[in-house]
């Protein structure tokens, strides 16, 4: 059976994992938002991000990446990323360069897609 999909961005924090996949079972002129997905996997659930727009900033570290969400915004570089609910609610995030999943991960996801 082929993959669903590739994880594009796998970050990690210690309140949960915020993942990018890009669904690989869709048909080449499917819109962006069915394609890539922004998911927040929180204990046993798992959360879509609703994709605003993107961007990226130079700050004394290097350049950085911006996603903005409508629950919130995410700002990353390869050392470190946070996330900044609308909540008002800030995650220090770990990149996973490797972008493994654990199984656990894995099956939430499809379990999500399915």
């Amino acid at each position: 059976m082929p993959p669903l999909y590739e994880v594009l961005y796998l970050f990690s924090s210690a309140q949960g994992h915020l993942v990018e996949i890009k669904r690989l079972d869709q048909p080449a002129d499917a819109p962006k938002d069915l394609v890539y997905q922004w998911l927040w996997l929180q204990r046993r659930t798992v959360h879509k991000l609703h994709f605003v727009a993107m961007g990226t900033s130079l700050d004394d570290q290097g350049p950085r990446q911006l996603r903005s969400f409508a629950e919130g915004a995410l700002w990353f570089n390869e050392q470190a990323g946070e996330m900044r609910f609308s909540s008002g609610r800030t995650i220090a995030l770990t990149p996973d360069p490797l972008k493994s999943l654990s199984k656990s991960l894995a099956r939430m996801i499809a379990l999500h897609l399915s």
